[in-house]
C-alpha cells in the first residue's frame, strides 16, 4: 500500500483489532486500512455510523441516538451523530453525480427559516426535471429576481445544458430570470395545480407544476427535524446534502437506479 503523505511503498506493521496497519518506509507515518477511508479516526463500528447517518435522513440526531440504542444496543451522543452526519453531507457535496436530465424543469421556492434573515423566513429555492430528479437546491435571504437567478445558475452549470421548457408558479420573477438565465430558445410557461395544454412544435404538452409541489411535502418531512437553521451556508449545504440522498439513496414510487450507502461510504 502507498503512503498517503508521500505515495511511497509501506510494510506491514502489525494489525490494530481487524484493520492491517502498515508503516511508510520513507516518512514513517504509520497508518491503518481506515486512515484513508470515510470512518477515519472513529471509535465506533462502521455500521453504527451508517445506520445513524441513514436515521437522520428521516429524524432528529436524538431520535437517531434512541433507535440506535433500542436495535443495536449503541448509544453514542447525538451530538457525534450530528458531526457523523455533517461530515457525509461533505462527502456527498464532493461526489460526481450523473448529469442526464431531462429537457423539461420545474422550480418552485418554500420558506424556510435561517438565522439572520431580514424576513421572518429565508427561501428554499428547488429546480427538478420532468424525471423527478433534483437539479439544484439553493438558499436565499430574499425572493426577488436575484434569488432565482442565482438558483436557475446553479442549475443550468450542474445540467451543463438548458432546458427547452421551464414550468413556474405565479411569481413574476421566474419570467426574467429565465430570459436572462437561458435567452429567448427556453420557453417559460406559469401553471400551478390546474394542467395547462401547449402545443409547442408538432407536439402536444400538458404542463403542470404539482411534480414539484409533491416533492416539497417530502422536503417538509425532512425539514422539520431542524426547525431552522443557523447560517445560510449550513442551510445550503444541508439542502445540498438532502438533495444528492434523495437522488442517489432514497428509493421513490417510481423505480429509478439508487446506490447503497455502503457504496458511498
Amino acid at each position: 500500500m502507498h503512503c498517503p503523505q508521500c505515495n511511497k511503498i509501506s510494510i506491514k506493521n502489525g494489525r490494530y483489532k481487524d484493520f492491517q496497519k502498515f508503516k511508510c518506509k520513507n516518512c514513517s507515518l504509520q497508518f491503518s486500512e481506515r486512515s484513508l477511508s470515510f470512518f477515519h479516526r472513529h471509535r465506533y463500528p462502521e455500521e453504527i455510523i451508517r445506520n445513524s447517518i441513514l436515521f437522520c435522513m428521516f429524524v432528529s440526531t436524538r431520535i437517531s441516538k434512541f433507535m440506535l440504542q433500542e436495535t443495536l444496543q449503541f448509544k453514542p451522543s447525538h451530538v457525534s451523530i450530528y458531526r457523523w452526519t455533517l461530515k457525509f453531507a461533505n462527502h456527498l457535496a464532493n461526489l460526481k453525480r450523473s448529469r442526464s436530465f431531462s429537457n423539461i424543469w420545474h422550480v418552485d421556492e418554500k420558506f424556510i427559516r435561517v438565522r439572520g434573515s431580514k424576513d421572518d423566513f429565508a427561501y428554499l429555492w428547488v429546480v427538478i426535471d420532468d424525471k423527478n430528479n433534483m437539479i439544484t437546491a439553493h438558499v436565499s435571504l430574499k425572493r426577488d429576481i436575484n434569488g432565482a437567478v442565482a438558483a436557475l445558475t446553479k442549475a443550468n452549470k450542474i445540467a451543463e445544458k438548458p432546458p427547452d421548457i421551464l414550468i413556474s408558479d405565479g411569481l413574476q420573477a421566474y419570467k426574467k430570470a429565465c430570459k436572462k438565465v437561458f435567452g429567448r430558445k427556453t420557453k417559460h410557461f406559469q401553471a400551478h395545480f390546474k394542467t395547462v395544454v401547449k402545443m409547442i412544435g408538432n407536439r402536444l404538452y400538458f404542463l403542470s407544476n404539482n411534480r414539484i409541489e409533491s416533492l416539497n411535502s417530502k422536503i417538509n418531512l425532512w425539514y422539520k427535524r431542524f426547525r431552522g437553521f443557523k447560517r445560510l451556508a449550513t442551510a445550503n449545504l444541508w439542502c445540498e446534502m438532502w438533495m444528492h440522498f434523495y437522488n442517489l439513496i432514497r428509493p421513490r414510487v417510481i423505480p429509478h437506479k439508487t446506490i447503497s450507502i455502503h457504496a458511498i461510504i
